[in-house]
């Protein structure tokens, strides 16, 4: 249950905050953040750092709605990306701790366990990292001048 919120409050998030034409530029992110969020969760579960314990349908220990989330996660990450390097990083801390947030919830839930010594303060390095990579594939990815300069980025916010 746990994930079927996740994944539909990010998509709705998307389709409400950012305008068709916006996620017609972006969807290749989604694309990336989608493999990216399953390799990771897939590797630090083979390596018996961590496990989902309740979903719906699971691929190699990952339930597949977490990086379907991760998908529209990416699509807002990259959305309001900016040139500055302060702004990357200040955008990748933030990410990094909603998704520390959103495992706190997940832990609630008895959906997710930490094992063999994980805690949040590495969850949060690893997120870090993780979030990191991903911004750079999307710039790699995505035409520079489509992310940072499109007037329209939100629905709400000329």
């Amino acid at each position: 249950m746990v994930t079927i919120v996740w994944a539909s409050v990010l998509w709705i998030l998307v389709f409400i905050l950012l305008p068709l034409e916006r996620i017609k530029i972006l969807w290749p992110v989604a694309v990336v953040s989608f493999i990216w969020m399953f390799a990771l969760n897939y590797t630090f579960i083979q390596l018996g750092y961590y496990q989902f314990t309740k979903y719906i349908l699971v691929v190699g220990g990952v339930p597949v709605l977490v990086p379907i989330g991760g998908a529209a996660g990416g699509i807002l990450l990259i959305n309001w990306i900016q040139r500055s390097a302060w702004f990357k990083i200040v955008l990748v801390l933030v990410f990094s701790g909603i998704l520390n947030l959103a495992t706190t919830v997940f832990m609630w839930f008895d959906a997710f366990k930490m094992l063999h010594g994980f805690n949040h303060f590495l969850h949060f390095v690893v997120n870090v990292a993780g979030i990191s990579i991903l911004v750079w594939l999307s710039l790699a990815l995505v035409d520079n001048e489509k992310i940072y300069n499109d007037k329209d980025k939100t629905r709400f916010i000329r």
